[in-house]
């Protein structure tokens, strides 16, 4: 069998051998040197710096230049006058020699301006808005500074329109001698005439010179008869206050003055049946009861009003108390301390103790009671219960809180202004509502009704209206271009001759137009 794989080796090295000669005749290529790159010269490059503006410094020196500018308005206003600077051609020259002539001759010491808005303007070059060194009443005022005399000044700036600064502004400074109409005579001078400078100043000058009087003097002639008018309503219803108020006490008396009456006769008859005694105390204190009955029957014979009533209450209870001072003594005891009479009636004299009551269809409370209503209390007996007949029915007599309560306020009364606490409460309810009431219908009271509701209705329509003026998108009152912009400046100068503090306002005004 024949070997294929001896030929087969045979083949591929007879194949390989060419590449292999040839590559050995190949000649291998020397190293090259590496070339040497030289730089190429170049020309130097400018340096650029930026420089920030000075923001602040070109204010202030902003400033500067508009202080000066108006030292040189105030040297040409050392007496009253008119002050044109020649920058302004919207006055020709008749009307600067007329406005100035006026002036002078002014019964106010009117001292006026007129200057452009780019003179005391502080705003960068660059910028288009236009801010003037000073706003408002502030810019007179700065001219005042400079002059130092007391009197009207007013400074009408000139420009194209209000945003670029062009406004009339005036101020009057004194602290002595009359008040002149100088806010009016701005709002005048802008409403009737802007922006014809020579009929604003000529309507200015009249009115800046008339004195402002104060409002007593202007209705004065009206004052007496609003005067005797509000007094005939003040008398008229004072009147018929206590008309209202007679009649009713009248009613209460139909009620109180039999119960006052009956205590009084048992009393008398109380006190008639002491027996008499040797000893100067008790007599002494016999003789005081007495004498307060006594006062309390005249007091009652010619009891008119509910003030009658308690007092005659109150010396009621005296007299009880002083008879069981007398008690005391003959017992020879210490003098009880004075306490409130008993609850359930007081013709039983002073309580002696407090317990818990109830009430039908009330709630439980404590009551100072008598000897005789706490044993009755305590045995769950009905207390002995001082009852009135009013018309065909008897009820309490604390159920009558409104006729009664002068009765009340007598018994309860410690006689040296101060109370003892009632019990009842529906009682004490009804007392302070009838005085409430009385106290409603005096003059005085409806005045302040009155008035109390008209600061209501005011507030109310002020909500409405700032509520529709926020919805509206307005803002408000003087957020027109007409609208007046008062400035109320520092009573110390900032510059200028003078003395350092200012003289009081007396009237101002800023409009822009």
């Amino acid at each position: 069998m024949t070997r294929p794989i001896p030929h087969l080796l045979a083949v591929l090295v007879l194949s390989a051998l060419p590449v292999s000669v040839a590559q050995a005749a190949t000649p291998t290529p020397a190293p090259s040197e590496p070339s040497v790159t030289r730089p190429t010269p170049t020309k130097p490059r400018p340096t650029f710096r930026y420089t920030p503006p000075d923001s602040e410094g070109d204010r202030k020196r902003a400033a500067a230049r508009a202080g000066a500018y108006l030292d040189t308005v105030a040297a040409g206003l050392g007496e009253p006058g008119v002050w044109i600077d020649p920058a302004v051609d919207r006055l020709t020259a008749s009307d600067r020699a007329r406005l100035d002539a006026a002036a002078k001759s002014a019964a106010a010491p009117l001292r006026i301006a007129v200057i452009p808005a780019s003179a005391i303007n502080t705003a960068s070059a660059v910028s288009s808005r236009t801010r003037l060194a000073w706003e408002g009443e502030e810019i007179a005022d700065q001219l005042y500074d400079r002059v130092g005399v007391e009197g009207v000044y007013a400074v009408l700036v000139d420009a194209r329109s209000e945003s670029a600064g062009r406004g009339f502004h005036a101020v009057q400074r004194a602290d002595k001698g009359p008040t002149y109409h100088v806010g009016d005579a701005v709002d005048q001078a802008v409403d009737c005439c802007a922006p014809n400078y020579t009929r604003m100043l000529t309507r200015f000058i009249e009115r800046a010179q008339e004195v402002d009087k104060p409002f007593l003097v202007d209705a004065a002639p009206y004052a007496g008869g609003a005067a005797g008018l509000a007094g005939l309503w003040w008398g008229a219803i004072t009147l018929s206050a206590r008309r209202a108020r007679r009649a009713e006490e009248k009613q209460h008396l139909e009620v109180s003055r039999p119960l006052l009456n009956e205590e009084i006769i048992a009393l008398s008859q109380q006190i008639s049946a002491l027996p008499t005694t040797s000893d100067p105390q008790q007599a002494k204190l016999s003789k005081d009861v007495l004498d307060t009955v006594e006062k309390a029957r005249h007091r009652l014979d010619k009891a008119e009003r509910d003030a009658d009533t308690e007092a005659v209450a109150t010396l009621l209870g005296s007299a009880r108390y002083g008879l069981r001072c007398l008690d005391a003594l003959r017992a020879g005891k210490p003098m009880p301390e004075p306490t409130a009479p008993c609850f359930f009636d007081p013709r039983h004299g002073p309580s002696t103790g407090s317990a818990a009551w109830t009430p039908e269809g009330g709630q439980q409370r404590a009551v100072d009671l008598c000897d005789a209503c706490a044993a009755r209390l305590a045995a769950d007996e009905q207390p002995d219960i001082r009852m009135v007949t009013v018309g065909d029915r008897a009820r309490p007599y604390w159920t009558l809180g409104e006729e009664l309560a002068s009765y009340i306020d007598g018994y309860w009364s410690r006689g040296d202004g101060q109370r003892w606490w009632f019990p009842d409460e529906d009682a004490r309810r009804a007392g302070d509502a009838m005085r409430a009431r009385w106290a409603s219908r005096r003059a005085g009271a409806r005045l302040s009704r009155a008035a109390d509701n008209l600061g209501t209705s005011m507030n109310n329509w002020s909500s409405s209206h700032e509520s529709n003026g926020s919805s509206d998108g307005s803002g408000g009152w003087g957020s027109g271009s007409s609208g007046r912009r008062r400035s109320y400046s520092s009573r110390t100068r900032s510059s200028g001759g003078g003395s350092s503090r200012r003289s009081s306002r007396r009237s101002g005004g800023s409009r822009g137009f």
